[in-house]
């Protein structure tokens, strides 16, 4: 089961505002003249600790940093209801997918929907505020749910390709209703097309179900050649089918090819 948290906490807060220099001009000059050590690092890092304080203090201090403090407060009512009316389907999908009983216990520092953030911090917290969330009320529940996936989870490629499956993808068209998730990382493209005969024998997806998605997504495989790793994966908990993926050698094993559909643009 999956447990959330919610707070606001102003210095990780500041510290964003910080590091993605979301301050009036003056202002973000005057801290960079006076903390210039502590400014760059922030904009290196936002989690840095090796600062000076008072640039942290000299921000809260200020009014525009007071309102985003406000919307922050905002954003976490607005999110933390969204939670507590969803929460119950959410736990039921991830029950389905994990096929094992598991607890998460998350820490969600909300901040304001400008700052455009998703992180996991480790230590069983994530920090989150996005401004899509302002128009999709399931987009800040998928992250969370993503961001949360990271505390359970090793941190590796395949792992984040089956956070995406989880949340970006499956969550995302469970919750919106909707035969399309969410995009995932480009990074990791290749790596969920190769994923994905696996994770359809895992899920106990439907020929014809398979069939409609895969033409959605323009992808194309002979489901019969997958057929031998059936009894295999069908018993299969969460943590068993990653241990199966990286036992797998994808690399050698899966075969991408790609093709290209050639047409006249239209005349605009």
């Amino acid at each position: 089961m999956l447990n959330i948290k919610f707070k606001t906490d102003k210095d990780i807060m500041a510290k964003l505002v910080i590091s993605k220099n979301l301050m009036p001009i003056t202002f973000a000059n005057y801290l960079y003249d006076k903390y210039k050590s502590s400014y760059l690092l922030l904009l290196r890092n936002s989690k840095s600790n090796k600062i000076d304080n008072n640039i942290i203090l000299e921000l809260q201090q200020q009014d525009f940093f007071k309102q985003y403090l406000n919307e922050a407060n905002q954003n976490l009512e607005r999110i933390e209801k969204n939670w507590e009316k969803n929460k119950d389907k959410i736990n039921e999908y991830l029950s389905r997918i994990f096929k094992k009983n598991f607890t998460i216990d998350t820490t969600a520092i909300i901040v304001y929907p400008a700052l455009n953030t998703g992180a996991n911090l480790r230590n069983n917290t994530i920090v989150w505020g996005h401004q899509k969330g302002l128009d999709d009320a399931f987009y800040d529940l998928i992250y969370l749910v993503h961001e949360s996936l990271h505390s359970y989870f090793k941190r590796d490629e395949i792992t984040h390709a089956i956070i995406e499956n989880i949340a970006d993808f499956e969550l995302a068209k469970l919750l919106n209703d909707s035969e399309k998730g969410y995009p995932g990382h480009e990074y990791i493209k290749n790596l969920h097309i190769k994923i994905l005969p696996f994770w359809n024998i895992y899920l106990e997806k439907k020929k014809e179900n398979i069939e409609k998605t895969n033409a959605i997504n323009n992808i194309s495989y002979d489901q019969s050649a997958f057929d031998k790793y059936k009894s295999k994966i069908k018993n299969m908990n969460i943590d068993d089918f990653v241990t199966f993926l990286e036992e797998l050698d994808l690399e050698n094993l899966v075969n991408i090819k790609c093709s290209y559909s050639i047409m006249i643009k239209g005349v605009i």
